[in-house]
């Protein structure tokens, strides 16, 4: 006997399939929407939808932007010289938090991740490369994984290959194996990119 109507299951399975959040976290999320009636859920409804229409990427950085070059990208105050690397959207909002030095940024939008069949055309990795013809530094932010060591490693060929000029450093202590730059505390972003490594 199925006790939870189509509909409702329809909408558990795709709560479910957000970060953390389980079978019966969904369920619960589900019931909380249902149970706030018709201007709960309409207003859901037009905050998703106006996000998927308003929201865009800078077509410099890859940042988010609602219309042409993101606030970060047009910020005068920020060298264009130094870029700080990084994997996705919310990792830039990580480092903004902890205040650190000002730089642009580039999110690649993914890491490469060969088993899983990313390679180097599925991220922003030429565009990246396209500014390196005004970058003196690039910064790597990336995760502590196998992932983003890849992704490192694949960066360092190509820029002393084409770019030797541009010096290449990642973030060193205060970011522990397997984690992920966009949980990490303020004070532990800032110690490393203040103490980062030149990558050879």
């Amino acid at each position: 006997m199925r006790l939870i109507p189509p509909s409702l299951q329809a909408l558990t399975q795709e709560l479910s399939k957000l970060p953390g959040v389980g079978e019966r976290s969904a369920l619960r999320y589900a019931v909380s929407l249902i149970r706030g009636g018709e201007r709960r859920i309409s207003g859901l409804m037009s905050a998703l939808e106006r996000t998927q229409s308003d929201i865009q990427h800078c077509p410099t950085c890859h940042f988010w932007t609602t219309q042409g070059h993101c606030p970060l990208c047009t910020d005068s105050n920020r060298p264009a010289t130094r870029v700080c690397v990084v994997r996705d959207c919310p990792d830039v909002l990580a480092l903004e938090r902890g205040h650190a030095q000002s730089w642009k940024y580039h999110v690649l939008q993914g890491l490469l991740s060969p088993l899983s069949g990313v390679g180097p055309q599925q991220i922003r990795l030429e565009t990246l490369f396209n500014r390196c013809q005004e970058a003196q530094e690039l910064i790597l932010a990336f995760d502590a994984t196998i992932e983003g060591d890849a992704t490192a490693l694949y960066i360092r060929d190509r820029l002393k290959e084409q770019f030797p000029q541009v010096r290449l450093t990642r973030t060193a202590m205060g970011v522990p194996a397997g984690s992920s730059i966009e949980y990490l505390d303020s004070s532990t972003l800032e110690n490393a990119l203040l103490h980062r490594n030149r990558f050879e």
